[in-house]
Formats: structure tokens, sequence, C-alpha cells
């Protein structure tokens, strides 16, 4: 079984997608950011952004902080 992502938010074509990491007697995150577009009639992901992505990146991110914090 494949592992799932602890939270994911999306704005737009991006996404932030949270992963739990346990160690230590503590959980720790990391977030994987990605743009998605469509090749032809298949959809495909990048870590690229351009210039128009960039504000939504700064929100989706700031959705993703926000609830790793109230993990804590």
């Amino acid at each position: 079984m494949a592992n799932q992502p602890a939270a994911k938010f999306r704005i737009g074509y991006l996404t932030a997608t949270i992963w739990a990491n346990d160690g230590n007697n503590k959980t720790f995150y990391s977030v994987d950011l990605s743009r998605t577009y469509k090749d032809g009639d298949e959809y495909k992901e990048t870590s690229s952004l351009g210039h128009a992505d960039i504000m939504n990146a700064v929100r989706v991110l700031q959705r993703a902080e926000q609830w790793i914090a109230e993990q804590a």
C-alpha cells in the first residue's frame, strides 16, 4: 500500500501535498509543491512555476504552513 499524504491543498493548478514523517517520538512534515498541466489528453505534474503561478504558490503554501502549525 502506498504512503498517503497527511493533507493536500489546491489553488488553481497548484497543489501543496503534506507528508508526515515519524521519527524520535515526533512527527515531522514535508511539503511538495506541484503544478498540474495538460499535455495533449494527458494530465501531468511539474515543480516548475511560471510568473502567473507565484502568488497562488504563496497562498497554497500558507495554507500548508497553517495546517502543519495546527498539528502541534
